[in-house]
């Protein structure tokens, strides 16, 4: 429900501080051990990143925003880790709860979308926009960011109670697909598809699970493309105006001044190599395209430095060789076809984030790490060898510090945010303004 003094952008920006506070109550709730074990790959890398990006921020023109996007990765990690720990704590239960609430927030969204379908049609004489189908985000692409990691958890089975007599309808679920995917033809967000498309093709080329998730999808995107297609038709012949469909057009196709974005991250990588401009602060360079790089390696490197970058990669890089061989191998045991829609829907987002600001915008960031934590806690091998052995309240600590300055700015800024205008000057970065 919109806030009527706030803009999508921010009231999106406050639920997620929001939730990124209960996560972390919530942890403490949950009592977990005392100690915790790390890979050392992660724990390294983790730290490395954590010293450059603080050392980043601290020779940034604008300190204080480059710590609060500091804070931001670490809340967003806690977050995860959050995720993590109730995923593998309450196992099946955990996954019958997200996934029922998953479903109940997209059949509202399905749902938002057909009334709307149905008021254009019931007011011909207003006029009428593809964007006008869609509510809820200040730009329909941030929509299409979301659907990119939620609707392909729908491909997974509800996990009931064995033994229950309760009987979920499959078909519910590909009517919500089918919807889902028409609603992204419908805002154009080809960064959604394409990602869907390529994670897409490479699960085609595996055996099993993989290839049934292929399938699905290519069915999925055909029906939604035509169902897409069938709504805007049905709007343009009853109210006799002309429908733009941008998937049945040559605007398909092109980078949107893309080029110039990240020919300007990649200078900026050659003029401060080491650090960066800070964590935030190609915002502060005012390219008068965006205020964010739209390609998460350019944004990380030109940002963070590439010793922070490579300590990133290294890290993604391990977790999807121990995740991926972990989902094959139990390829075809119980709880398969949730391990590979949730390893469709990471590997889908990190593919938009190549072309889009998966990393930047409030909502999608919310639901990267709530995914990559359900995804880690189902597909990562349970932890074998000699880790590094870390007390708990270390994490817990820096993630607390993260929080309270997460909660500090979104008090400090309130009053700034109540009755500013709904359009991002710029594009936003953490707040709506987008700038530093």
């Amino acid at each position: 429900m919109p806030h009527p003094d706030l803009t999508w952008h921010d009231q999106q920006r406050l639920g997620q501080v929001a939730v990124f506070t209960l996560a972390l109550v919530g942890t403490f709730l949950l009592r977990s051990s005392a100690i915790v074990s790390f890979n050392r790959i992660w724990l390294w890398s983790a730290n490395g990143i954590l010293v450059l990006g603080a050392v980043s921020a601290a020779w940034a023109l604008h300190p204080f925003w480059a710590a609060t996007e500091l804070a931001l990765l670490v809340a967003s990690i806690g977050l995860s880790a959050f995720i993590y720990i109730l995923m593998r704590q309450f196992g099946n239960r955990a996954d019958l709860v997200l996934g029922s609430l998953l479903r109940l927030l997209l059949a509202s969204t399905v749902f938002q979308f057909y009334v709307s379908f149905v008021s254009a049609l019931g007011h011909a004489d207003l006029f009428f926009t593809p964007i006008s189908l869609l509510y809820g985000f200040s730009n329909e692409r941030f929509e299409g960011q979301f659907l990119t990691l939620a609707m392909p958890l729908l491909g997974a089975v509800l996990c009931l109670p064995g033994g229950s007599d309760i009987r979920y309808p499959r078909s519910f679920d590909l009517f919500l697909m089918i919807s889902l995917a028409a609603m992204v033809f419908v805002a154009g967000t080809r960064g959604t598809i394409a990602a869907w498309v390529a994670v897409a093709v490479l699960f085609w080329s595996l055996k099993g699970g993989g290839r049934e998730t292929a399938k699905r999808m290519f069915v999925v995107m055909l029906l939604g493309f035509a169902l897409a297609w069938l709504i805007l038709h049905t709007v343009s012949w009853v109210t006799g105006q002309v429908v733009d469909y941008r998937f049945a057009g040559q605007q398909v196709f092109g980078l949107s001044l893309r080029e110039i974005l990240w020919k300007h991250a990649w200078a900026t990588i050659v003029e401060h190599p080491w650090l960066g401009v800070g964590p935030m602060h190609f915002a502060s360079l005012k390219n008068w395209v965006a205020a964010h790089p739209h390609q998460a390696l350019l944004q990380l490197a030109s940002e963070w430095g590439l010793p922070a970058f490579f300590m990133m990669m290294a890290a993604v890089v391990v977790w999807l060789v121990r995740v991926f061989g972990e989902v094959r191998f139990r390829d075809g045991m119980a709880g398969a076809d949730l391990r590979w829609a949730l390893l469709f829907a990471v590997l889908s987002s990190m593919v938009q984030s190549m072309v889009d600001g998966v990393l930047v915008m409030p909502y999608p960031q919310l639901w990267l790490a709530i995914t990559f934590g359900w995804c880690s806690a189902r597909c990562l091998p349970r932890f074998q060898g000699d880790g590094v052995r870390v007390p708990v309240w270390i994490p817990l600590l820096l993630w607390g510090a993260a929080n309270l300055l997460l909660v500090t700015v979104a008090v400090m800024s309130y009053p700034d945010l109540v009755g500013a205008p709904e359009y991002c000057g710029g594009g936003p970065r953490f707040w709506c303004s987008g700038r530093i």
